[in-house]
């Protein structure tokens, strides 16, 4: 009876932390930070106001709780970290994985945008929130990011943590033009697009530590060299010049898509084979 009595009040302080949770988050995004009272706190979670101070101090303890609760949540449903072989893989498939991932957990959720958005506007005002909001979400991202970069030396990334803000940065940018500020019709673009060249970006350096039929890298063109006048030279010898910017209807993406999969390759790497090898090589 003893455990089953401990279970059942652990089930009800963690049902009186939700729901005092819950009520701030709407408190906060209704009035604001320095609008928001502890007594519609109180009453919009249905418990005392000496039950909501014996579990938060005051109100900056409970707004630094809603972020923290907030980091963590977000982190397991990004990184899933009860997979062990979500990090496993390909690069290309990792990280393709990661983005989709970031984004689908950011731009679905209407109360995380009108909370950061909150988050921004008070920022001015209480940077010391701002801060918790940093430490907690920004900061532990960017440390898995990182982590994931510095683990994975074949993608000959000259320095990880610039590559996880450089690849962090633009899935938060999308975001916030897209779902925030209304920006879609005025700066269209495809998530799928930028997910592509995102990845290959990142892995567009990537050395062939497993030997390949098709490798990224194999057929990547040097670095092309400069005339005396400043104009680049021409880098395809005898080569015919067949690598152009390529229109593509939908059916063609979806087979192009289709044939990435199979050979464990992005997009533009298919494009590249194609271009410089020919469909009946």
């Amino acid at each position: 009876m003893g455990k089953k009595s401990k279970k059942i009040d652990t089930e009800r302080l963690t049902d009186k932390v939700d729901a005092i949770l819950a009520g701030a988050m709407q408190e906060f995004l209704a009035h604001g930070y320095s609008g928001a009272t502890m007594d519609r706190v109180t009453e919009g979670a249905g418990v005392s106001k000496a039950t909501v101070y014996s579990y938060f101090q005051d109100k900056e303890g409970l707004f630094t709780a809603l972020i923290e609760r907030l980091a963590k949540q977000k982190y397991l449903a990004v990184f899933n970290p009860q997979d062990s072989q979500f990090l496993v893989g390909e690069p290309e498939i990792v990280l393709r994985r990661i983005a989709n991932n970031i984004l689908d957990n950011i731009g679905c959720s209407q109360e995380l945008l009108s909370f950061v958005r909150l988050i921004i506007a008070e920022s001015g005002r209480f940077p010391s929130l701002a801060q918790v909001f940093v430490r907690n979400v920004d900061k532990t991202g960017l440390n898995a990011i990182t982590q994931y970069f510095a683990a994975h030396p074949e993608l000959q990334l000259p320095d990880a943590q610039v590559a996880a803000r450089i690849f962090l940065g633009t899935l938060v940018h999308f975001t916030i033009i897209q779902y925030m500020l209304h920006g879609a019709e005025i700066l269209p673009m495809e998530r799928d697009r930028l997910i592509d060249n995102l990845v290959n970006l990142m892995t567009s350096n990537k050395l062939d530590i497993h030997g390949d039929k098709y490798s990224g890298t194999r057929h990547k063109s040097p670095r092309r060299k400069r005339t005396p006048g400043g104009k680049f030279e021409a880098d395809y010898g005898d080569e015919k010049k067949k690598l152009r910017s390529i229109r593509l209807t939908d059916t063609a993406w979806a087979k192009l898509d289709e044939l990435a999969q199979e050979n464990n390759l992005t997009r533009s790497e298919m494009i590249e084979i194609f271009a410089r090898q020919g469909l009946g090589d």
